[in-house]
């Protein structure tokens, strides 16, 4: 996966959670593969939620299953919309 298309992942996971709150995986993974990026599939998805978001802190796991965006995300959020 190029890096261009990562941070477009990423910034479409961010919106989402940043735009409606905390939400499910399962909620986040069926909004972003129905997206109109032909690259997001449901495992582009978790590899981006699961072991770059989360592992560096930019979204947060609040319950089992449940995630939403730190300040820090907020932050990386802003930086990829530029």
């Amino acid at each position: 996966m190029k890096d261009q298309e990562r941070d477009q992942l990423r910034r479409c996971i961010l919106e989402l959670l940043q735009q409606t709150g905390p939400l499910r995986y399962t909620v986040i993974e069926k909004k972003v593969v129905a997206s109109y990026m032909a690259f997001a599939t449901s495992n582009t998805v978790e590899n981006q939620l699961c072991s770059y978001l989360v592992v560096y802190g930019f979204v947060e796991r609040i319950s089992r299953g449940m995630y939403k965006i730190t300040l820090k995300g907020e932050r990386l959020l802003e930086s990829l919309s530029k």
